[in-house]
């Protein structure tokens, strides 16, 4: 085979081997910027994550921080219920001295009408006399 014929063969094998080898290059590349574009939009993806899961991490961490343990818990009731308790005592003895009390207003009250009924009897008793002698 001599120059001429492989400069033919070339020219010839040029358009049949060039064009499949440039339509592979520009696939091969499109291939390569959708996986950039890919791994750029999973990056994002991943990194919203992660801010999503500290900030998860850190209301977990303020919720156990407000939480209360079971002996917390009881602890608290317990000392809740003693002073319902003492308010309830505190209540029942109000309620009892504001019975007294209108128990003892309303003998007061018996008291001043008696009085009241007693001066004017003896005023009566006073006129009476007074208008005997007239």
């Amino acid at each position: 085979m001599s120059w001429e014929q492989a400069g033919l063969v070339v020219g010839v094998l040029s358009p049949l081997v060039g064009a499949p080898l440039v339509m592979i290059a520009l696939y091969l590349r499109a291939i390569r910027e959708h996986q950039t574009a890919t791994m750029a939009e999973i990056n994002h993806r991943v990194q919203t994550i992660e801010v999503a899961i500290h900030e998860l991490i850190k209301s977990t961490s303020d919720f156990e921080r407000e939480y209360a343990t079971k002996e917390e818990w009881v602890r608290e009731s317990m000392v809740t219920r003693q002073r319902l308790e003492k308010l309830t005592e505190m209540i029942t003895r109000i309620q009892a001295e504001l019975e007294n009390g209108h128990g003892v207003a309303a003998e007061m009250g018996r008291i001043a009408a008696g009085m009241t009924r007693l001066i004017e009897r003896i005023g009566e008793t006073q006129e009476r006399p007074e208008r005997q002698a007239a």
